[in-house]
């Protein structure tokens, strides 16, 4: 009876990873990648709601705007490209970010994680375009508009991968930034719907005080 429970605890184990692998990297306040799932289950295990998605891109209100455009959207891969070369230039310092492009406010976060030119926690970043997330305004699972590729919503995130600070004595924390994202059900941000959604910003060192 033990070796049967083990048996089924190990299963579900492996289906969930497998689950979580091929739905892309998994946020603590965001999930799924629509550049490489359009079949990642939600909070409650349901299928993505692309009928959802379909009827509120005809019918709703930043639907109804997109729908007045004439211009094709910009390729995925040439997006998913020119945000990866734009984060390791800001976090080089080569490139300096303009203010008027901003949409969120950076929570504390270090674009580097750095102090004196070197850098103190180890981090790793990418691209994804979430399916799911968790509002920052209610703190209710959200499902985050995508449909490739005419409406894809993509965010580098960049996470800690050290727990200690090189070269000084310290902990390396997490930092997150809000994105806007278009949501269903439809968030209360703007007239569009739009909701916040945190998203893993950089790696930064927090040194310990002095005794």
């Amino acid at each position: 009876m033990c070796l049967r429970s083990l048996s089924v605890y190990v299963y579900s184990v492996l289906l969930t990873f497998c689950i979580a692998a091929d739905c892309g990297p998994r946020l603590k306040y965001a999930w799924g990648d629509a550049l490489q799932s359009n079949d990642c289950p939600g909070p409650d295990g349901t299928p993505y709601p692309k009928h959802l998605v379909n009827r509120a891109l005809k019918t709703g209100p930043w639907g109804q705007t997109r729908q007045a455009r004439s211009t094709n959207t910009l390729d995925p891969t040439l997006m998913r490209r020119a945000l990866l070369q734009a984060h390791e230039g800001y976090a080089e310092g080569r490139t300096r970010p303009d203010n008027r492009t901003g949409r969120g406010m950076n929570l504390g976060a270090s674009p580097t994680g750095a102090c004196g030119g070197a850098r103190l926690c180890r981090s790793r970043y990418n691209t994804t375009a979430p399916m799911y997330g968790v509002s920052l305004t209610s703190g209710q699972p959200v499902t985050i508009v995508q449909k490739f590729p005419d409406l894809l919503q993509q965010v580098v995130f960049e996470v800690c991968e050290s727990s200690e600070c090189s070269l000084v004595r310290g902990s390396c924390t997490q930092t997150y930034i809000p994105y806007l994202f278009l949501v269903l059900p439809l968030g209360p941000v703007t007239l569009t719907g739009q909701d916040y959604v945190l998203v893993e910003s950089g790696c930064v060192c927090r040194p310990d005080p002095l005794s």
